[in-house]
Protein backbone atom coordinates (compact mmCIF):
# COMPACT_ATOMS: atom_id res chain seq x y z
CA UNK A 1 0.00 0.00 0.00
CA UNK A 2 0.93 3.31 -0.13
CA UNK A 3 0.55 7.04 1.48
CA UNK A 4 0.92 10.11 -0.38
CA UNK A 5 0.21 12.57 2.46
CA UNK A 6 1.02 14.06 5.65
CA UNK A 7 -0.55 16.88 7.60
CA UNK A 8 1.29 18.42 10.91
CA UNK A 9 1.14 16.08 13.83
CA UNK A 10 -1.47 17.96 15.74
CA UNK A 11 -3.68 16.71 13.15
CA UNK A 12 -1.83 14.43 10.76
CA UNK A 13 -3.66 12.58 7.96
CA UNK A 14 -2.28 9.85 6.07
CA UNK A 15 -3.67 8.71 2.83
CA UNK A 16 -3.93 4.96 2.47
CA UNK A 17 -4.27 3.27 -0.85
CA UNK A 18 -6.65 0.53 -0.63
CA UNK A 19 -9.70 -0.59 2.40
CA UNK A 20 -10.25 -4.80 2.69
CA UNK A 21 -13.03 -5.90 5.19
CA UNK A 22 -12.82 -9.08 6.85
CA UNK A 23 -14.39 -10.26 10.37
CA UNK A 24 -12.79 -9.94 13.34
CA UNK A 25 -11.28 -12.26 15.46
CA UNK A 26 -9.75 -11.94 18.81
CA UNK A 27 -7.48 -15.06 21.20
CA UNK A 28 -9.22 -16.99 23.33
CA UNK A 29 -6.78 -18.60 25.71
CA UNK A 30 -8.12 -21.83 27.90
CA UNK A 31 -6.10 -22.65 30.61
CA UNK A 32 -5.12 -26.73 30.53
CA UNK A 33 -7.00 -28.52 34.31
CA UNK A 34 -9.30 -25.92 33.93
CA UNK A 35 -12.92 -25.09 32.55
CA UNK A 36 -12.73 -21.09 32.16
CA UNK A 37 -11.76 -19.27 29.36
CA UNK A 38 -9.69 -16.31 29.50
CA UNK A 39 -9.18 -13.66 27.11
CA UNK A 40 -5.44 -11.88 26.56
CA UNK A 41 -4.80 -8.30 24.81
CA UNK A 42 -1.30 -9.75 23.57
CA UNK A 43 -0.01 -6.54 24.19
CA UNK A 44 3.68 -6.86 23.48
CA UNK A 45 6.25 -9.81 22.33
CA UNK A 46 9.84 -9.80 21.24
CA UNK A 47 12.72 -11.84 20.87
CA UNK A 48 15.90 -9.48 22.19
CA UNK A 49 19.60 -10.60 20.50
CA UNK A 50 22.01 -8.60 22.11
CA UNK A 51 24.57 -9.91 19.61
CA UNK A 52 22.89 -7.93 17.04
CA UNK A 53 21.15 -5.25 18.92
CA UNK A 54 17.82 -5.52 16.90
CA UNK A 55 14.93 -7.56 17.45
CA UNK A 56 11.72 -7.86 16.03
CA UNK A 57 8.82 -6.85 18.16
CA UNK A 58 4.88 -7.43 18.02
CA UNK A 59 2.69 -5.02 19.19
CA UNK A 60 -1.52 -4.94 20.11
CA UNK A 61 -4.11 -2.53 21.24
CA UNK A 62 -7.28 -4.17 21.89
CA UNK A 63 -10.42 -2.46 22.99
CA UNK A 64 -14.62 -2.48 23.38
CA UNK A 65 -17.13 -0.86 23.70
CA UNK A 66 -20.60 -1.40 24.34
CA UNK A 67 -23.28 1.20 23.49
CA UNK A 68 -26.76 0.55 25.53
CA UNK A 69 -29.57 2.41 23.79
CA UNK A 70 -33.34 2.52 23.65
CA UNK A 71 -35.10 0.16 20.96
CA UNK A 72 -36.41 2.74 17.71
CA UNK A 73 -34.26 5.78 19.25
CA UNK A 74 -32.10 7.53 16.48
CA UNK A 75 -28.80 5.43 16.98
CA UNK A 76 -31.15 2.02 17.26
CA UNK A 77 -32.44 3.08 13.71
CA UNK A 78 -28.84 3.77 12.29
CA UNK A 79 -26.86 0.77 13.80
CA UNK A 80 -29.84 -2.21 14.36
CA UNK A 81 -28.88 -5.26 12.47
CA UNK A 82 -25.72 -4.00 11.34
CA UNK A 83 -22.33 -5.72 10.87
CA UNK A 84 -19.47 -3.49 9.29
CA UNK A 85 -15.93 -3.79 9.10
CA UNK A 86 -12.84 -1.97 8.25
CA UNK A 87 -9.42 -3.57 8.06
CA UNK A 88 -6.43 -1.81 5.89
CA UNK A 89 -2.74 -2.05 6.38
CA UNK A 90 0.46 0.11 6.24
CA UNK A 91 3.21 -1.38 4.95
CA UNK A 92 6.69 -0.23 5.79
CA UNK A 93 7.51 1.59 2.37
CA UNK A 94 4.48 3.72 3.39
CA UNK A 95 5.36 7.13 4.30
CA UNK A 96 2.18 7.65 6.44
CA UNK A 97 3.92 4.52 8.73
CA UNK A 98 7.25 6.43 8.49
CA UNK A 99 5.12 9.11 10.32
CA UNK A 100 3.74 7.02 12.57
CA UNK A 101 7.04 5.23 13.44
CA UNK A 102 8.93 8.86 13.52
CA UNK A 103 5.89 9.97 16.70
CA UNK A 104 6.48 6.31 18.47
CA UNK A 105 10.23 6.86 18.36
CA UNK A 106 9.73 10.61 19.80
CA UNK A 107 7.49 9.57 22.54
CA UNK A 108 9.78 6.75 23.82
CA UNK A 109 12.64 8.87 23.48
CA UNK A 110 10.75 11.99 25.40
CA UNK A 111 8.29 9.35 28.05
CA UNK A 112 11.40 6.70 28.46
CA UNK A 113 14.45 8.37 28.10
CA UNK A 114 15.38 5.51 26.45
CA UNK A 115 17.65 5.29 23.12
CA UNK A 116 15.38 2.36 21.62
CA UNK A 117 13.96 2.90 17.91
CA UNK A 118 11.35 1.25 16.09
CA UNK A 119 12.08 0.68 12.39
CA UNK A 120 10.61 -0.96 8.97
CA UNK A 121 7.30 -1.12 10.85
CA UNK A 122 3.97 -2.51 9.62
CA UNK A 123 0.27 -1.89 10.69
CA UNK A 124 -3.15 -3.46 10.44
CA UNK A 125 -6.34 -1.79 11.60
CA UNK A 126 -9.09 -3.84 12.69
CA UNK A 127 -12.33 -2.43 13.78
CA UNK A 128 -16.31 -3.93 13.61
CA UNK A 129 -19.42 -2.75 14.29
CA UNK A 130 -22.27 -5.29 15.38
CA UNK A 131 -26.04 -3.21 16.03
CA UNK A 132 -28.41 -4.65 17.75
CA UNK A 133 -32.03 -3.02 18.43
CA UNK A 134 -30.86 -2.05 21.98
CA UNK A 135 -26.82 -2.10 21.78
CA UNK A 136 -23.95 -2.00 19.85
CA UNK A 137 -20.63 -3.51 20.54
CA UNK A 138 -17.77 -1.40 18.73
CA UNK A 139 -14.45 -3.63 18.99
CA UNK A 140 -10.60 -2.87 18.06
CA UNK A 141 -7.27 -4.02 17.16
CA UNK A 142 -4.61 -1.92 16.15
CA UNK A 143 -0.91 -4.43 15.42
CA UNK A 144 2.39 -2.86 15.05
CA UNK A 145 5.07 -4.95 14.26
CA UNK A 146 8.31 -3.07 14.25
CA UNK A 147 12.07 -3.83 14.44
CA UNK A 148 13.60 -2.82 17.14
CA UNK A 149 16.93 -1.62 17.75
CA UNK A 150 18.98 0.62 19.89
CA UNK A 151 18.36 -1.32 23.25
CA UNK A 152 22.34 -2.22 23.97
CA UNK A 153 23.17 -0.08 26.49
CA UNK A 154 26.94 -0.94 26.90
CA UNK A 155 28.97 -3.70 26.13
CA UNK A 156 32.29 -5.42 28.05
CA UNK A 157 33.54 -8.85 28.26
CA UNK A 158 31.30 -9.02 31.67
CA UNK A 159 28.01 -8.91 29.52
CA UNK A 160 25.74 -6.59 27.59
CA UNK A 161 23.69 -4.27 29.35
CA UNK A 162 20.37 -3.93 27.81
CA UNK A 163 17.53 -1.07 28.12
CA UNK A 164 13.87 -2.29 29.24
CA UNK A 165 12.34 0.77 30.47
CA UNK A 166 11.37 1.55 26.22
CA UNK A 167 8.34 -1.23 26.65
CA UNK A 168 5.74 1.33 28.49
CA UNK A 169 5.18 4.03 26.45
CA UNK A 170 1.38 5.35 25.46
CA UNK A 171 0.77 7.12 21.94
CA UNK A 172 -1.61 9.95 23.41
CA UNK A 173 -2.32 12.01 20.02
CA UNK A 174 -4.64 10.85 17.55
CA UNK A 175 -2.75 9.28 14.68
CA UNK A 176 -5.40 9.79 11.38
CA UNK A 177 -5.34 8.50 8.69
CA UNK A 178 -6.82 9.67 4.99
CA UNK A 179 -8.93 6.26 3.97
CA UNK A 180 -10.18 5.98 0.65
CA UNK A 181 -14.04 5.95 0.54
CA UNK A 182 -13.88 6.94 4.02
CA UNK A 183 -11.79 9.76 4.44
CA UNK A 184 -10.02 11.18 7.57
CA UNK A 185 -10.25 8.58 10.83
CA UNK A 186 -7.97 7.92 13.70
CA UNK A 187 -6.35 4.55 14.05
CA UNK A 188 -5.43 5.69 17.74
CA UNK A 189 -8.68 7.21 18.96
CA UNK A 190 -11.88 4.74 19.40
CA UNK A 191 -14.03 7.53 17.77
CA UNK A 192 -11.90 6.62 14.23
CA UNK A 193 -14.04 3.74 13.83
CA UNK A 194 -17.61 6.17 13.66
CA UNK A 195 -15.80 8.92 11.84
CA UNK A 196 -14.98 6.27 9.21
CA UNK A 197 -18.63 4.60 9.33
CA UNK A 198 -20.77 6.97 10.93
CA UNK A 199 -19.55 10.23 10.97
CA UNK A 200 -22.58 12.58 12.09
CA UNK A 201 -23.14 9.87 15.14
CA UNK A 202 -19.27 10.46 15.41
CA UNK A 203 -19.78 14.10 15.92
CA UNK A 204 -22.82 13.91 18.63
CA UNK A 205 -20.25 11.45 20.54
CA UNK A 206 -17.33 13.64 20.72
CA UNK A 207 -19.92 16.67 21.76
CA UNK A 208 -21.19 14.48 24.66
CA UNK A 209 -20.21 13.62 27.89
CA UNK A 210 -18.33 10.05 26.93
CA UNK A 211 -15.72 11.96 24.39
CA UNK A 212 -13.45 10.93 27.21
CA UNK A 213 -14.20 7.35 26.37
CA UNK A 214 -14.16 7.61 22.63
CA UNK A 215 -10.69 9.47 22.77
CA UNK A 216 -8.33 6.89 25.12
CA UNK A 217 -5.18 5.60 23.01
CA UNK A 218 -5.64 1.72 22.30
CA UNK A 219 -2.20 2.24 21.42
CA UNK A 220 -1.64 2.28 25.22
CA UNK A 221 1.27 0.05 26.64
CA UNK A 222 2.10 1.48 30.39
CA UNK A 223 0.76 -1.50 31.97
CA UNK A 224 3.36 -3.26 30.41
CA UNK A 225 5.95 -1.18 32.61
CA UNK A 226 5.03 -2.96 35.78
CA UNK A 227 8.30 -3.87 37.20
CA UNK A 228 10.41 -6.86 35.89
CA UNK A 229 9.77 -8.12 39.60
CA UNK A 230 6.44 -9.10 38.88
CA UNK A 231 7.43 -10.42 35.24
CA UNK A 232 7.69 -14.44 35.74
CA UNK A 233 10.97 -15.69 34.65
CA UNK A 234 12.18 -18.84 33.12
CA UNK A 235 16.25 -19.50 31.91
CA UNK A 236 16.21 -22.32 29.24
CA UNK A 237 19.80 -22.88 28.76
CA UNK A 238 19.60 -25.18 26.55
CA UNK A 239 16.52 -23.46 23.96
CA UNK A 240 14.77 -26.77 24.07
CA UNK A 241 11.05 -25.27 25.78
CA UNK A 242 11.66 -22.19 24.02
CA UNK A 243 12.30 -24.49 20.80
CA UNK A 244 9.23 -26.14 21.45
CA UNK A 245 7.30 -22.38 20.26
CA UNK A 246 9.65 -22.09 17.48
CA UNK A 247 12.62 -20.57 19.16
CA UNK A 248 16.06 -21.26 16.86
CA UNK A 249 19.30 -20.54 17.60
CA UNK A 250 20.22 -16.77 16.98
CA UNK A 251 22.96 -14.25 17.55
CA UNK A 252 25.00 -17.23 18.80
CA UNK A 253 23.14 -18.29 21.64
CA UNK A 254 21.33 -21.12 22.14
CA UNK A 255 20.17 -20.01 25.78
CA UNK A 256 17.36 -17.49 26.47
CA UNK A 257 15.95 -15.77 29.29
CA UNK A 258 11.98 -15.54 29.26
CA UNK A 259 10.47 -12.85 31.07
CA UNK A 260 6.34 -12.94 30.88
CA UNK A 261 3.54 -10.80 32.30
CA UNK A 262 0.01 -11.62 32.43
CA UNK A 263 -0.58 -14.86 34.99
CA UNK A 264 -2.51 -13.79 37.95
CA UNK A 265 -1.06 -15.22 40.98
CA UNK A 266 -0.28 -14.62 44.38
CA UNK A 267 3.00 -12.93 43.88
CA UNK A 268 2.09 -11.30 40.54
CA UNK A 269 -1.07 -10.13 41.81
CA UNK A 270 -4.02 -10.07 39.80
CA UNK A 271 -4.13 -9.11 36.08
CA UNK A 272 -8.25 -7.13 35.20
CA UNK A 273 -9.51 -5.57 32.43
CA UNK A 274 -9.64 -1.73 32.60
CA UNK A 275 -13.63 -0.59 32.44
CA UNK A 276 -14.99 2.92 32.22
CA UNK A 277 -19.18 3.89 32.05
CA UNK A 278 -20.20 7.47 30.84
CA UNK A 279 -23.64 8.19 29.32
CA UNK A 280 -23.99 9.79 26.05
CA UNK A 281 -26.92 11.91 24.80
CA UNK A 282 -27.53 11.41 21.49
CA UNK A 283 -30.58 13.21 19.86
CA UNK A 284 -32.49 13.51 23.02
CA UNK A 285 -31.89 9.75 23.63
CA UNK A 286 -29.92 8.65 26.64
CA UNK A 287 -26.73 5.89 25.52
CA UNK A 288 -24.64 4.15 28.35
CA UNK A 289 -21.19 3.66 27.09
CA UNK A 290 -18.88 0.60 28.30
CA UNK A 291 -15.45 0.70 27.60
CA UNK A 292 -13.29 -2.20 27.94
CA UNK A 293 -9.62 -3.38 27.93
CA UNK A 294 -8.19 -6.89 28.21
CA UNK A 295 -5.75 -7.39 31.16
CA UNK A 296 -2.73 -6.80 29.65
CA UNK A 297 0.22 -10.17 28.77
CA UNK A 298 3.39 -9.79 27.12
CA UNK A 299 6.87 -11.90 26.88
CA UNK A 300 10.38 -10.56 26.87
CA UNK A 301 12.80 -13.14 25.18
CA UNK A 302 16.41 -12.44 25.64
CA UNK A 303 18.99 -14.62 24.38
CA UNK A 304 21.65 -15.25 27.01
CA UNK A 305 21.21 -15.70 30.64
CA UNK A 306 19.87 -12.00 31.73
CA UNK A 307 19.51 -10.90 34.94
CA UNK A 308 17.87 -7.45 35.96
CA UNK A 309 19.02 -4.42 37.49
CA UNK A 310 18.18 -1.52 38.80
CA UNK A 311 19.28 1.91 38.52
CA UNK A 312 17.63 4.62 39.76
CA UNK A 313 13.77 3.95 38.23
CA UNK A 314 15.04 2.77 35.36
CA UNK A 315 15.34 -0.92 35.24
CA UNK A 316 17.83 -2.93 33.09
CA UNK A 317 19.17 -6.75 31.73
CA UNK A 318 22.62 -7.75 32.17
CA UNK A 319 23.38 -10.18 29.90
CA UNK A 320 26.09 -13.15 29.94
CA UNK A 321 26.58 -16.01 27.56
CA UNK A 322 26.39 -18.65 30.68
CA UNK A 323 24.12 -18.21 33.96
CA UNK A 324 25.90 -19.09 37.32
CA UNK A 325 26.03 -22.38 38.62
CA UNK A 326 22.65 -23.71 40.65
CA UNK A 327 20.38 -20.98 38.75
CA UNK A 328 16.66 -21.17 39.11
CA UNK A 329 13.76 -18.90 38.05
CA UNK A 330 12.93 -15.76 39.86
CA UNK A 331 9.67 -17.21 40.86
CA UNK A 332 11.31 -20.83 41.92
CA UNK A 333 9.79 -22.71 39.25
CA UNK A 334 8.45 -21.96 35.69
CA UNK A 335 5.28 -24.25 35.60
CA UNK A 336 4.79 -26.09 32.24
CA UNK A 337 0.83 -24.72 32.32
CA UNK A 338 2.20 -21.36 32.36
CA UNK A 339 4.58 -22.42 29.05
CA UNK A 340 2.22 -23.73 27.24
CA UNK A 341 -0.28 -21.29 27.50
CA UNK A 342 2.03 -18.35 26.16
CA UNK A 343 2.94 -20.66 23.22
CA UNK A 344 -0.95 -20.30 23.25
CA UNK A 345 -0.94 -16.46 23.40
CA UNK A 346 1.22 -16.39 19.68
CA UNK A 347 -0.81 -18.17 17.88
CA UNK A 348 -4.45 -19.46 18.93
CA UNK A 349 -6.95 -17.13 17.30
CA UNK A 350 -10.59 -17.81 18.29
CA UNK A 351 -14.20 -15.79 17.75
CA UNK A 352 -14.22 -13.60 20.88
CA UNK A 353 -16.12 -10.91 19.45
CA UNK A 354 -18.52 -12.70 17.33
CA UNK A 355 -18.78 -14.11 20.97
CA UNK A 356 -19.07 -11.30 22.86
CA UNK A 357 -21.36 -9.41 20.02
CA UNK A 358 -24.29 -12.08 20.31
CA UNK A 359 -24.74 -12.17 24.53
Amino acid sequence: MVATKIINRTHESFDVKAVTFSSYAFIVFVLLGGAVSYVKGVQMTTLLIPSENSAKGDLVGVRFIDLKYDPGSTISKQLAGKTENVRFTLNSSDPAMARIVSIINSDIASQKKSPVRFTNASLVYTGQIRGDADSATLSYKVNIKPTISNFVLDKSSQGTVVDLDWRGFVIDEPLVVNVPKYGNMSINYPIGLLQATHPDLAKKFLASASSSAMKTPLLDFQDVAKSMDSWHFLFDPTGSQAGAAGFKEVGGARAVSIYSLGESSFREGTMTEKVSDTTANINGSPVGVHASTPPPSAQIQITGFSNIRKSGNSELAFVSDKAPEGTVTATGGFPIQVLLVLGGMMGAVAVFVLLKARK
